[in-house]
This record gives structure tokens, sequence and C-alpha cells, in this order.
């Protein structure tokens, strides 16, 4: 009896510490075990899309792609984007979607699709100026809900991040200023199950809560995103005198996103991309959710095609499947099958705009390997068969302005049309030479004779006019002169 109490005594001791033990790791890994229950959420083997008539309804389209009974659902306003950007970190941590409402009434749709969800937990993302009492209200119709806000988008963010990440060994830094920044950190984010974080990148330094938050969570990285314009030197600085820390930006946009994904997503990585408007964040609000959660990349994009740095990653990365966000007013069928934006430049002409003159047409700086096409124009109407990259300016051109437009093309990239600045108005030089042997030029009638001793000019109606054969024709008798030139003095 003793025995078998004594057994049960040191069993009981080695539980307790195992729970103890456990006890933090299980606190940061409590979502993802319930997410890991969820079924696999798949995508379409090449371009798809999910969008609807409007920001909350691709919102609901993107979460009709999670099944009945997810852990959490997270609500935010589709008015402003800090919030959502906040929450879509947590939301993918979570394992559960993240819709969106107007401030004062929840659609209808997005309640049906909430109620489908049939979550454990609402969360909403933001204070009651941003999510109104009446929207809470009509939440708690349906699951029990837990607000997450603050006085200001920072301390909304910090407030999701203490909630949902209990511990993070990994943080990401982005601007709240601007969304296109955090929401490529998503799902790179979600593929080390790290936290988002909000800063006001134009300070000198970090606020004492969010230094205090890095804190709480056990941070020991951070990636910043952007460049310094996007987050701030002094930021920077004061990061690396504590975290192991980078920074990963680009000239834009584009090239940033580019550049956090071929940081943290190698090739065949990723089963499927995101790729959503650079130009505005409702509809790839809650895509980078769904993102972080599968733990794929978000690329932004113009809406005609992908920036070139974008396209070059998303070769390089070659995902089965890729996701448009939104319409093909945001996201074109082209995008979404990757068709490239070339790199392009305004033309240049060199060259004096002047009767037989030659003008060259520069293109500058494009993608490599891109081919080319001209046309040149006259006063913006196109001259007949002037295609080459060069044009001799004819007479017909005189008193016109020049410029020429240069069409870029290369295999899986959309061509472009880029057209120069405009010439001068094109003159007539002072003196040419003869159409033919005996006669000069309408614009340039003086005929100039080169003697054996003098040079002599006749001009039209003089008597030996006719029977002259010019060496050289002038417009004016003055550049006859001025060439050497004395008048005839029949």
């Amino acid at each position: 009896m003793f025995r078998r109490a004594m057994a049960m005594a040191i069993a009981s001791t080695f539980l307790i510490s195992a729970l103890a033990l456990g006890a933090s790791s299980a606190a940061g890994t409590e979502w993802s075990a319930a997410a890991a229950d969820a079924p696999e959420i798949t995508f379409p083997a090449g371009p798809s899309r999910l969008s609807g008539a409007g920001r909350y309804d691709t919102a609901v389209a993107v979460s009709q792609k999670y099944s009945p009974g997810v852990e959490a659902v997270f609500v935010a306003t589709g008015q402003n984007f800090p919030d959502a950007l906040s929450a879509a970190a947590a939301a993918a941590s979570v394992g559960g979607p993240l819709l969106l409402t107007p401030s004062n009434a929840l659609p209808a749709a997005v309640r049906a699709e909430i109620v489908r969800l049939a979550p454990e937990t609402i969360y909403i993302a933001g204070s009651q100026g941003a999510v109104s009492s009446a929207v809470e209200t009509s939440l708690r119709g349906i699951a029990p809900v837990e607000r997450l806000g603050g006085a200001s988008r920072y301390d909304t963010g910090n407030s999701l991040i203490q909630r949902i990440f209990p511990r993070a060994a990994q943080a990401f830094i982005a601007t709240g200023r601007t969304f296109p920044d955090a929401l490529a950190a998503t799902g790179a984010a979600g593929s080390v199950s790290a936290p988002v974080i909000l800063v006001d990148g134009a300070q000198p330094t970090l606020t004492p809560e969010t230094l205090a938050l890095l804190g709480t969570l056990g941070v020991r990285s951070v990636t910043i995103v952007g460049g310094t314009g996007a987050v701030s030197p002094g930021i920077e600085g004061q990061l690396r005198s504590t975290y192991d820390t980078q920074r990963i930006g680009g000239a834009g946009r584009y090239e940033t996103a580019a550049n956090v994904n071929d940081a943290f997503f190698t090739p065949g990585s990723a089963n499927a991309v995101f790729l959503a408007t650079g130009q505005n964040f409702p509809d790839a609000l809650a895509g980078a959710a769904l993102a972080g959660h599968v733990k794929s990349p978000v690329y932004v994009t113009t809406a005609a095609c992908v920036p070139e740095a974008a396209h070059l990653s998303l070769q390089r990365l070659a995902a089965t499947s890729t996701v448009a966000l939104g319409g093909t007013a945001v996201v074109s069928n082209q995008a979404a099958g990757n068709i490239g934006c070339l790199t392009a430049a305004a033309p240049t002409i060199s060259g004096v705009a002047r009767v037989n003159s030659a003008l060259t047409a520069n293109t500058g700086s494009w993608t490599s390997g891109t081919s080319f096409a001209y046309q040149w124009l006259a006063n913006g109407s196109p001259i007949s068969q002037a295609t080459g990259a060069s044009l001799s300016v004819s007479a017909g051109l005189a008193g016109k302005q020049i410029s020429v437009r240069v069409t870029g093309s290369k295999a899986g990239y959309l061509s472009v049309s880029v057209q120069s600045g405009r010439t001068a108005a094109v003159s007539y030089p002072s003196r040419t030479t003869p159409i033919d042997i005996k006669n000069c030029p309408s614009w340039a009638p003086i005929k100039g004779n080169v003697g054996t001793k003098e040079k002599i000019y006749h001009v039209p109606g003089g008597r030996d006019y006719a029977k002259t054969n010019p060496e050289e024709c002038f417009r004016t008798e003055a550049a006859a002169v001025s060439a050497g030139y004395r008048k005839s003095k029949v």
C-alpha cells in the first residue's frame, strides 16, 4: 500500500513538473494546435480569384475557404487599414478568418458568414470609434465577443498581439502610416509564427509600450519591413542595440514585398502565393490573414501587370497556385497570370531638328532583353513609314515639332509604349546641297557657283540663274555672303 501511494505521488510530481515546464510553450501553441485540427485549405492549380461585389463581400469570399468550427473570428473596420492589418497577423496565428464591417452596422452577409463559421470566440479589433457598440451587440448574438482596442492604431495592435501571441522569438516591425509593407509582412510572419507590430515609423524611437511588448514576448530577432523612409534609422538603431535586427526594403512597395518574400520563402516552399493591389487596402486585408495562416507569401501588384521585382520573385518561387484578391479592376487576369510590367524609361531624341538632318531615338534603361518598335510623330500625328530608330528630317516636316513613341515588348511581360517630349519646330539650314545637277530645293533657291577665281551666287530671276549648275544652295543672300560668295553682277 505504501509503495502504491509512493508511486502515485511520484507520478503526480512528474505530471505537475511537466505541466509547469510546458506552460509557457503551451500558451504559445494553443492556437496552432487548434488550427492543426482544421481541414487543410487548398487552392486550385494556376490562377484563381477570391472576390466579391465590394470589400465586405470580398472578405466573405476569403472567409469561405475556412470550415465551420473555427477557434476564432476577427472583425475589424473596413473603412481604414491599421486595425485590420494588426488583426490579420493575429488571425493567421489563430487559424481563423478576418472579416470587415462598416463602423456602425454589421452587413447581413458578414453576419451570415460568422454564423456559418460557428466560432468559439469573436475578437473585435479596435475601439468603439472603429467598430461600434451596435456591431458588438449583433456579434454577441452569435458567439462570445472580446474587444481588443486602444486609444490609437498602435495601442490596438499591441493589444491584439498581447492577447494572441503569449511568446514570440521573432517579430516584424512595419510602419502603421501606410499599408503595403505590413501587408507584405503578414505572409512572411505567418510562415514563422511571428507578430507584425505597427509603429509610427516617422518617429526617431519606439514608444515605451512597444519596447515593453517586445520584452514581454521574449523577442530575440526583429525584421524591419521597409526603407528608412518608412521606419526611421533611429528606430533601427534602437532595435539593433538589443535585438538581432535586419531591415528588408526596396525602391518602393512592390520591390519591398518581393524582397521580404525572397528572404522568407525558398523556391518550392509555398504551394500558393497571394496577389493584392498595392494601390488600396480593402481587398487585401482578409486575404493577408488567410495567406499568413497557410504560410504563403503576399505580393502587391499594379492592376494591369506585376512589377518586375515581384514578377521575377514569383518566377523563382514557382508556386503551384496564385490567388488574386479582389476583382479584375484591381488585379487583372494578366497580373494573376504573372504577366510582368516592363521597366521602362521615357525616350529622348538626339540630333538637331533641322531639314536634311537626322534624329535618333534613345530608349533609356528598360528591362534587359526588351525589343523595341518606333513610331515618329509630327505635331503628335504619326509620320508615314517613320518606324526606325532614326528619322531623316525632310522639308515636309519644317515648322513641325517631332516626337517619338517607343513600344517595348518581351515574352512574359505586358508591352508598353512611352512617348518622348517634342523637339523645337523643325527649321531649315542656311545652306544645303543641290537636289540635282542644275537645281536647288525650293526652300534654298539661291545657287552658289564655285569658279576658278571666286565664288558667285545667283538669285532667282538673274540672267545666268537658269544655266548655272550650283555646288551649293542657300536660303538667304546673307547666308551665301557669310559662306564667302559674292552676288552675280548680271
